[in-house]
């Protein structure tokens, strides 16, 4: 079975639309959205770019943690974030329609697909953090009573693989905002219980471009961090560091 896991989009239309095209000529039996699918600058154009995947692959999803905020804040909850990024996570929900959230709403926690056990972050919820630095006693009792061998994740943004006992747990990263030294939007490729990790090169003039047509909140700072660079290796440990459950 080929499996194209696609985590963490953000919203980041140019990426998922180089990824998209590499898809066609790959023919995965299964594309995997691992969520947070819409929470970035071009949330309606990548809505209509996933219908289109899922026109054409079996697609199924899973609901990340902002896709959660979208939700709570198309309902007019209050939501827990920065001002920064309820500023965002607000145009978002502004810009989908009841038809979009209600289907944001019926994604799963996680889902398991024979021997792939997939989540956004962890095996219950969608906003713990751990890394491949995190104790794996720690990272052990995230995934307890998971059975399946193989588990995909993402949240993070970082690409990683980590074994713990018999079980082998694997970051898919990012699309649309990756944490790393190399340049490319990140994703996973699933093949006979093989796993690549993808980058994929954007044409970044064209994606400047694009993006640049949105009056996303922060807009420029988004191109300038995601598009024109990438949130380095260090930078993204620092700023997960206080984050990460360490006991």
């Amino acid at each position: 079975m080929k499996i194209a896991a696609l985590y963490d989009i953000h919203g980041n239309y140019p990426a998922l639309k180089a990824i998209s095209e590499q898809l066609v000529f790959m023919k995965p039996d299964l594309i995997v959205l691992g969520g947070d699918i819409v929470s970035g600058p071009m949330p309606l154009k990548t809505l209509g770019l996933i219908s289109k995947l899922k026109s054409k692959f079996k697609t199924i999803g899973i609901l990340g943690n902002n896709d959660q905020d979208t939700i709570d804040a198309y309902s007019g909850k209050t939501l827990t974030l920065s001002e920064r990024s309820q500023a965002q996570i607000e145009w978002v929900a502004e810009r989908l329609t009841a038809k979009h959230i209600l289907e944001l709403k019926k994604l799963p926690i996680n889902a398991t697909v024979g021997n792939y056990f997939f989540c956004h972050a962890v095996a219950s919820d969608n906003m713990t953090i751990f890394t491949k630095h995190s104790k794996k006693t720690i990272i052990k009792s995230l995934f307890q009573g998971v059975k399946s061998p193989f588990i995909i994740c993402g949240h993070t943004h970082l690409q990683f693989e980590i074994n713990i006992d018999k079980q082998k747990i694997i970051n898919a990263g990012s699309v649309g905002m990756p944490f790393s030294d190399q340049k490319g939007a990140q994703w996973l490729w699933i093949e006979n219980q093989k796993f690549d990790f993808k980058r994929t090169l954007i044409n970044k003039d064209k994606a400047i471009k694009d993006i640049q047509t949105s009056n996303y909140p922060y807009v420029n700072e988004f191109i300038k961090k995601h598009v024109v660079n990438n949130v380095s290796l260090d930078e993204a440990y620092k700023m997960l560091g206080h984050l990460i459950k360490k006991d």
